[in-house]
């Protein structure tokens, strides 16, 4: 990838919202998912994984992906289709969820206006914390890295003549 320090440090960013807050609560206490994973031991991960929702394994494969990335990145074989498939996940993931929240809530299909667009920011703003925002963003940015980087340029061998 020719954009490959920007696709790494967006996938960073992915694998960093495991560990930053995500939800500010009224209490002050921040809610990230790594907290979460210390309070359960390993029957009780594999039973809820074999009974979880799809969206939860989305999720969970969304950091696996992110983190395969970052290794195969590190030594130089990162592959776009890779990039595309992480942020997919992601943005998949963050596009769901804001449509299953406004048919939770009752509301009216998006008119896509910049109006609504800005209220649906000012109200992720309050709920999403760093960590989420770090996922999303990353994701995102990693999503349009799959689609529109170019690939590196092809080596010429050096006693190749232009004439």
């Amino acid at each position: 990838m020719l954009f490959r320090p920007l696709a790494l440090l967006c996938a960073i960013a992915i694998l960093a919202g495991l560990f930053l807050p995500w939800v500010a609560t009224p209490l002050g206490a921040n809610l990230a998912p790594w907290d979460a994973l210390p309070a359960f031991d390993r029957a009780t991960i594999e039973t809820y994984l074999t009974q979880a929702p799809n969206e939860v394994r989305l999720f969970l494969l969304s950091f696996v992906l992110a983190a395969l990335f970052v290794l195969v990145a590190l030594v130089g074989l990162e592959k776009r289709w890779l990039a595309f498939l992480t942020g997919v996940c992601v943005v998949g993931l963050a596009g769901l969820t804001v449509w299953q929240s406004r048919e939770a809530l009752g509301l009216v299909p998006p008119q896509w206006t910049m109006e609504e667009a800005n209220r649906l920011f000012l109200l992720a703003n309050d709920v999403l914390g760093t960590g989420g925002w770090a996922w999303v963003g990353g994701g995102a940015l990693l999503l349009l890295l799959g689609v529109f980087d170019p690939g590196r340029a092809k080596p010429r061998p050096a006693t190749a003549s232009r004439w």
